[in-house]
């Protein structure tokens, strides 16, 4: 019979061994936005990604999502200090098989060189959004995108994000932290919001973690997504918080 001491052991090795194993999932979210002001029968397919850290994208996940999505969005937090940049460059051209991509800041991106990731960016054709807009989709539907700075390292100014933004415009805001979803509300009406940050708190006891777990939540006629993100920090290891990307369905049609 096993002392007390080995079991104890033993448990734990079975728990560290079980947080290292979800760290390193892949859990793909559908979510669903009925936006009216589209078109009859449209849609648009967004695949937002936050949190990357150390995490390599393998092809496992881009060949289940391939031809399913339009663009893809990068909620920050690409990379951190340390992670070589041949493999944050490998990981963006994974992302780039799947459709544009969109990218804004998260407070440890900078770590590895401001100048290295924007001539990353440059070469790959990737669209930094750092307090501007862009418009993704024209015509009888117009949507724009809006990302900010971090606002950790770098200086968020919302006036410059919304500039462009005129009234007919679809909004979707991208920040790395949830925190300035209340800031892009007093200046304009996104109808998606979406942001990481938090990891969902990465190790929780049940309802107990240090940040909010990451949701999906409908509000009257506008979305707010918060990721628990892709990858981890400090310790590549998660307990009720899966790992996670998220595909986020745009349209106007009867389902």
């Amino acid at each position: 019979m096993l002392s007390i001491g080995i079991t104890i052991v033993i448990a734990g090795i079975i728990l560290f061994l079980y947080m290292l194993f979800l760290a390193f999932q892949t859990n793909v979210k559908e979510h669903q936005l009925l936006v009216k002001e589209m078109p009859k029968g449209t849609q648009l397919n967004i695949f937002f990604i936050s949190d990357i850290h150390r995490r390599k994208i393998d092809d496992t996940l881009i060949h289940c999502i391939i031809g399913k999505v339009d663009l893809v969005i990068i909620g920050g937090d690409l990379t951190e200090k340390g992670v070589p940049l041949m493999r944050t460059k490998l990981n963006l051209k994974q992302l780039k098989k799947l459709g544009p991509v969109f990218y804004v800041f998260g407070n440890n991106d900078r770590e590895v060189g401001e100048a290295n990731l924007s001539s990353i960016f440059q070469e790959l054709d990737i669209q930094m959004l750092n307090n501007t807009s862009v418009t993704i989709s024209e015509g009888k539907m117009p949507i724009r995108l809006v990302g900010i700075n971090d606002g950790f390292v770098g200086k968020v100014i919302i006036a410059d994000a919304f500039n462009l933004v005129e009234e007919k415009d679809i909004l979707i805001f991208v920040s790395h932290a949830p925190a300035f979803f209340h800031s892009a509300l007093k200046v304009s009406k996104p109808r998606l919001m979406l942001a990481g940050h938090l990891h969902g708190g990465q190790i929780r006891i049940g309802p107990i973690g240090i940040y909010e777990k990451g949701s999906y939540r409908l509000k009257e006629n506008r979305a707010e997504l918060i990721s628990n993100g892709f990858g981890t920090t400090g310790v590549p290891l998660r307990l009720g918080a899966k790992s996670e990307c998220h595909i986020i369905t745009l349209h106007n049609m009867e389902r």
